[in-house]
């Protein structure tokens, strides 16, 4: 499990991940997680491969996210939307859909901004 350092929804998606992924028969280190920090903000966050690291090649890229208290984040796609943490979508649901593609062998794409795609 991560650091206390994490805020309550950030905690809460990691423990479900690590939980999840332990559950299915693989192991959360595999997938590079890490507390890090918004240089902006302070805020701290969940970051993590949605691809064991041993797998990563060029065209099969890992795909990181970030979980903040808000949101999640895609970093390596400047376009990308976040998704939502809030009453009716918490970290507990955001952090399933992340499962149900890592232990199928996928990824959960990353959304576009539709106003982007215009």
């Amino acid at each position: 499990m991560m650091s206390n350092e994490l805020g309550k929804n950030a905690q809460i998606f990691s423990d479900h991940i690590c939980a999840g992924l332990e559950a299915g028969g693989l192991d959360p280190d595999d997938y590079a997680m890490s507390v890090i920090t918004d240089r902006e903000t302070g805020e701290m966050g969940f970051l993590m491969s949605q691809v064991p690291m041993a797998e990563i090649c060029d065209e099969h890229l890992h795909q990181p996210v970030v979980c903040w208290e808000d949101h999640v984040s895609w970093p390596s796609e400047e376009d990308a939307a976040h998704l939502a943490i809030n009453e009716q979508q918490p970290a507990s649901k955001c952090a399933v859909l992340f499962l149900g593609a890592i232990l199928t062998g996928g990824t959960l794409a990353t959304p576009k901004c539709p106003e982007c795609e215009e």
